[in-house]
């Protein structure tokens, strides 16, 4: 891992002083706005962090464990944020958990400033950024990526086995009879790429099986996409990115006067207490969110401890838990 660039290091680079580039890096009005902004470019390019670690020790903090996620409304991260406290309790570390909103540069802003937190690692839940990005911010923080394929250079990646797990919905929906798919996915996840991987390979273990991949708007009534889902020949199956989305599927279904499992068939992903609720019994796919975190930790602590190691993977496998919506 390079050696995280200093203030001398941005003053020699910039041909000034290192206290001028104190100021302004911490936005003092005594630095013209050409000097500020030649400074900035300066240390951007370098990839210098402010180093906040004082206000943690003087705080009498453990170190700090950098937790970046989407948001909190999706329930499977609520269990990844449980499992981190779990884990991270018996490393000695403390989780500091921000949300991104899916909004890459977001994203990019809070990894950095939890850099100048100079935290131990940081965690990244389904990430929005583009491979570049992350790879530049893995060079100076250990970093695992929870859920993604492989980003390569040092950052280390944790995921469930996106093709094993479409394979085993499509065996279980055809043993029931299903005969046709919709997949629908949220408008806001769109710029989680894990997205477009789960997509890719259910259509890839769909084979002859009609298949339909549709974006499903999060304001808007459900009712209109599900017509269209119905509509035609053939027992029809949909297939939800998450439990959050499944859940608002089977109740509208129930309101439009079908019967989940029976009329249709629903499977979802993430197997979250949602899912498993009596009044739900939603079929979904158990992403094993303590093993992934726990995998994702012990990536972790290994890249703390030999920084230089090529990028790793670690790829849980999947299980469906079959109830009665499908």
């Amino acid at each position: 891992m390079e050696r995280r660039p200093t203030q001398r290091d941005v003053a020699e680079a910039a041909g000034v002083s290192r206290g001028l580039v104190s100021l302004a890096l911490s936005d003092s009005p005594g630095v013209s706005p050409q000097t500020k902004a030649r400074i900035l470019q300066v240390a951007d390019q370098l990839g210098y962090v402010r180093n906040l670690s004082a206000a943690f020790l003087a705080g009498g903090l453990p170190t700090a464990l950098g937790v970046v996620l989407p948001g909190l409304r999706n329930p499977f991260f609520e269990s990844v944020i449980a499992e981190v406290n779990r884990h991270a309790e018996d490393l000695g570390l403390l989780p500091l958990v921000v949300t991104t909103g899916n909004d890459p540069l977001r994203e990019q802003t809070v990894i950095r400033k939890l850099l100048e937190m100079r935290v131990a690692g940081c965690v990244v839940v389904a990430p929005a950024s583009p491979d570049v990005d992350l790879q530049r911010l893995g060079r100076s923080v250990p970093m695992v990526v929870l859920g993604a394929e492989p980003i390569g250079d040092m950052v280390d990646v944790v995921r469930m086995d996106e093709g094993e797990a479409a394979t085993t919905v499509f065996r279980h929906l055809q043993s029931r009879g299903w005969e046709r798919v919709w997949h629908l996915t949220p408008r806001d996840a769109r710029k989680d790429r894990g997205v477009e991987g789960r997509a890719r390979a259910l259509q890839e273990a769909a084979g002859d099986l009609p298949f339909t991949h549709v974006i499903a708007a999060n304001d808007q009534a459900l009712a209109p996409v599900l017509r269209r889902a119905l509509y035609g020949g053939g027992r029809p199956a949909i297939i939800t990115h998450n439990d959050l989305l499944g859940v608002d599927v089977i109740t509208a279904l129930r309101a439009m006067g079908y019967s989940p499992g029976q009329d249709v068939g629903v499977v979802s992903y993430d197997d979250t207490h949602l899912a498993q609720r009596p009044e739900i019994q939603l079929s979904s796919v158990r992403q094993k969110c303590s093993q992934l975190v726990g995998l994702a930790l012990e990536l972790l602590v290994g890249r703390g401890q030999t920084p230089d190691l090529p990028a790793r993977e670690a790829v849980s496998h999947p299980e469906l838990a079959h109830r009665a919506s499908s």
